[in-house]
């Protein structure tokens, strides 16, 4: 894969070093000057357009080396002082979900992400119901640790990843991350049956179960922006000929959970029709596989499927029993080697 380069790319450090260094000592001895003061002594001193002295301004912002007041002007940040809030990059994100026939679960989640605005110390995982089990790994040197519930401002149960060093913008190197969660019995896998009587109403029960991937553009820590080129793929792999009904894809909007962003559901059905390439929603056999390129932030994409009956789900374990049943009374067959023959 071709990494792209930094949207600043053009401004190297060894460039930058005698504009920035200029910068910092300009305001440091300065204080409280506006964004046309600043410059214009930077194009004086530096012998830089006025364009190149704004980009190296921006920078240092963007850094967290310099603060912009609301009333636009800027100071030197005081060392201790809150961090700006981090702004990260996403290229790519895919989640699978391998789910066993009870219903629980095993989540692989990765991602590739840089820091460009700001510095990122840690990450929070928070999850509806205890896990089972949380793995993560990093590029960048981590480590994990739980907190429970109960002291955890979301009120979930929680795992915290703390970065050995903070991630920063200044150093915008892209990292890897993968977390594997054993989920509880989380998944419907099968629509119970209507019963209906005289005296008790049939009660509507859901004939769908669903997952989704999400892409917020505001986190708790971070904001979130994406690459160009960035990418999304949600899987769910159900266990080999179990009786999933039909799917489909939903689009919604995470700040207007009801509506759908028909456009975009109408492009990925597009993409679904096109056998040239695997985007959209597919289907191999057990396995549905939702592949978004160039998806759009806040926005859920969701992959929709219709339970099987108890009597379906009920004829497919029988089936299972009799499989494994088979397997293990099979006879072994032995060798007739010379290694065998020296035993009798």
């Amino acid at each position: 894969m071709v990494e792209r380069a930094a949207p600043d790319s053009e401004a190297s450090d060894s460039r930058a070093e005698p504009v920035e260094s200029f910068l910092l000592r300009h305001i440091r001895e300065n204080p409280g000057l506006g964004f046309g003061a600043i410059v214009q002594a930077a194009q004086a001193a530096c012998n830089v357009s006025r364009a190149t002295a704004a980009l190296h301004l921006s920078r240092l912002v963007r850094f967290g080396d310099v603060s912009l007041l609301p009333d636009r002007i800027y100071l030197i940040a005081e060392p201790g002082a809150p961090a700006a809030r981090a702004i990260m990059e996403l290229r790519w994100s895919d989640a699978t979900v391998i789910i066993h026939p009870d219903g629980s679960a095993r989540h692989i989640i990765q991602q590739e992400f840089r820091v460009v605005s700001g510095q990122l110390d840690h990450i929070e995982f928070g999850h509806a119901k205890p896990l089972r089990q949380f793995i993560w790994w990093c590029t960048a040197a981590s480590r994990a640790s739980r907190v429970p519930a109960t002291q955890a401002p979301s009120r979930l149960s929680t795992d915290y990843i703390e970065f050995a060093a903070p991630l920063i913008a200044r150093k915008a190197a892209w990292h890897r991350f993968c977390v594997a969660e054993e989920m509880p019995p989380w998944y419907r896998m099968a629509c119970p049956q209507r019963v209906a009587s005289r005296h008790v109403a049939a009660r509507d029960e859901p004939t769908h179960e669903a997952e989704s991937i999400e892409l917020p553009s505001q986190d708790r820590r971070f904001g979130r922006r994406l690459t160009s080129d960035a990418r999304l793929r949600l899987q769910m792999v159900f266990p080999e000929g179990y009786p999933v009904g039909p799917a489909r894809c939903r689009v919604r909007f995470l700040t207007e959970p009801g509506l759908i962003d028909s456009v975009e559901e109408l492009r990925l059905a597009s993409l679904g029709a096109d056998q040239g390439h695997q985007d959209g929603l597919r289907r191999f056999g057990s396995t549905l596989t939702l592949s978004v390129p160039r998806p759009r932030l806040d926005r859920e994409y969701e992959i929709t499927w219709a339970l099987p009956t108890l009597t379906q789900r009920d004829r497919w374990l029988a089936g299972e029993r009799r499989r494994i049943g088979a397997l293990i009374h099979r006879p072994v067959r032995r060798g007739t080697g010379s290694a065998e023959s020296s035993r009798h």
